[in-house]
């Protein structure tokens, strides 16, 4: 087995589903920001969507649904 054998094997997990309605777990992404360190990974958010007066929004990014 080959190192590149290795990489493909097992590939990184990327999660591409963000909440949407009420109870879900955000999981939206901060913006890239200039300042981050090099290799810098940033981890979604943990917020759970709640129904707001404004409408549907994360209780901790403060990102509306869709």
């Amino acid at each position: 087995m080959t190192p590149y054998d290795r990489l493909t094997a097992n590939p990184f997990e990327e999660r591409t589903e963000i909440g949407s309605e009420e109870g879900e777990t955000c999981g939206r992404y901060p913006e890239p920001d200039e300042e981050q360190p090099r290799g810098y990974r940033p981890k979604p958010c943990g917020g759970v969507m709640a129904d707001w007066a404004n409408g549907i929004e994360c209780d901790t990014c403060g990102e509306f649904g869709d």
